[in-house]
């Protein structure tokens, strides 16, 4: 009767061993990698026509239309937010607020206001706003038509 070689013979044992400690080690990376909150927007190009607008409601009352181009953390950002946002004429997406990211608004078209650290500035196409942390800021469509702006919204990650 021939003899059964042993399951558990180091040529067998060793390939194991490095196999399950490789895949522990790799678990464990992306486990750190996910608590460390890697970045999760991606470089890319998004077109207008890709950018799926919904109505925008303020007290329950619908303002105008908002789409999401990105929204995120990237790596230098605790999170990233880009839209566009189309305002019915005689309305505002919301009254002046205050929050702590970074932003810039920059008007495609129509006409309207722009409130920012306590200045009230006619805006039209092409006008832009910078809004510091925690400094209240809101826009309204003044005109007849609707007003379209880009928006950028971004929080700094906290230095190391």
């Amino acid at each position: 009767m021939p003899r059964r070689s042993p399951f558990f013979r180091a040529s067998n044992l060793v390939p194991s061993l490095l196999a399950l400690t490789l895949a522990v080690g790799w678990a464990w990376r992306e486990t750190v990698h996910a608590r460390e909150g890697k970045p999760v927007t991606r470089s890319q190009t998004v077109n207008v026509e890709d950018v799926a607008m919904s109505v925008y409601l303020d007290e329950g009352k619908p303002v105008g239309q908002v789409g999401l181009y990105l929204e995120g953390e990237t790596q230098a950002s605790a999170g990233l937010v880009t839209g566009r946002f189309v305002i019915d004429p005689g309305k505002s997406p919301h009254p002046p607020h205050v929050h702590p990211d970074e932003e810039i608004l920059i008007v495609e078209s129509g006409h309207g206001e722009i409130f920012c650290d306590g200045k009230t500035t006619k805006v039209g196409p092409g006008s832009v706003m910078f809004s510091a942390p925690d400094v209240p800021h809101n826009i309204t469509n003044t005109g007849a038509e609707p007003l379209t702006f880009y928006f950028m919204k971004w929080l700094p990650k906290k230095a190391k």
